[in-house]
């Protein structure tokens, strides 16, 4: 169970991956995943506030599957922040890099929100979370872009 309040864990997972590891599904890269991971923190640690994508009706639907215990996120789904064809262009000369933003966004997010507990940045896809639903979501998606290279 990937649990993103334990950082040794989740480097120890991301370290061993090679940045030519193929993935099991989807086009990204080792490098595309970390800087996709690293960017999502961002939404949730008040760096890069988001809109609303979606009506607050699918919002709502969105949000209920993912707060679902049961519910895992589904190869295929793309988020309204990637780009329609294709991958974003890297940020990052190197995985290495990527692993050290990730880092950061991570430091930040535990910081942001002991200092704005109340806080709700809004999520792409399920609108407005608080810190648990974050931890929620972030656990998920975590849990599934480290699955679509092996690593859990």
């Amino acid at each position: 169970m990937i649990d993103i309040q334990d950082r040794n864990e989740i480097f120890l997972f991301l370290r061993q991956l090679p940045p030519d590891r193929e993935p099991l599904f989807g086009a990204m890269t080792p490098q595309h995943m970390v800087e996709h991971l690293a960017r999502s923190v961002r939404f949730s640690n008040g760096r890069e506030p988001q809109p609303h994508y979606y009506t607050p009706e699918k919002e709502q639907r969105f949000k209920a599957y993912l707060m679902d215990a049961h519910t895992s996120l589904l190869p295929g789904f793309r988020s309204p922040i990637m780009p329609a064809e294709g991958l974003p262009d890297l940020l990052h000369t190197s995985l290495a890099e990527a692993l050290t933003q990730l880092e950061d966004e991570l430091l930040e997010f535990d910081r942001f929100f002991q200092e704005n507990p109340e806080a709700t940045p809004v999520n792409p896809t399920v609108g407005e979370l608080g810190y648990k639903e974050w931890v929620v979501f972030h656990n998920k998606h975590f849990r599934h872009h480290l699955g679509q290279f092996g690593l859990n």
